[in-house]
């Protein structure tokens, strides 16, 4: 699934059948490369997040988790930290271990089901998933290609 078709889907809390919010944005993590957490557009100033182990299935209309207990104000974040909004991959440049550059994140593909991270789709192509090295505030890093 493409990132950009999960961009505001809904939110749903199963245990009280609420509605959270809406998918805003998500960060990644590498070894093995996944979606560590979502980004919700939520009611009021700002957003919150949700781990994405707390999950429970992606479908095509919305998004459940078990319960709100697991989401977090983003504005208690770090910066630091590898869930806040900074490490957000999409529109930021890729670079190789070397400092090549790779283009600019467009899209992300990922498995619904688990989270793994298929490939980042960049202006300059397809760079396979299991390359991501790391996501900072101001670039995705990728082992460059063999």
């Amino acid at each position: 699934m493409l990132f950009s078709t999960a961009q505001g889907r809904t939110v749903i809390a199963l245990s009280t059948a609420e509605r959270l919010g809406t998918i805003a944005a998500c960060t990644l993590a590498p070894s093995p490369a996944h979606i560590s957490s979502l980004h919700l557009r939520t009611r009021g100033r700002h957003g919150h997040i949700m781990l994405w182990k707390n999950v429970q299935s992606f479908g095509e209309d919305a998004v459940t988790i078990r319960s709100a207990e697991g989401l977090k104000p983003e504005k208690e974040l770090e910066s630091t930290e590898e869930a806040h909004k900074s490490h957000d991959p999409l529109g930021k440049r890729v670079l190789t271990e070397s400092g090549e550059s790779m283009g600019i994140v467009e899209d992300i593909d990922f498995d619904e089901k688990d989270g793994s991270l298929r490939a980042l789709l960049t202006t300059e192509g397809k760079v396979p998933g299991d390359r991501l090295m790391g996501v900072g505030s101001y670039a995705v890093v990728v082992q460059r290609p063999e």
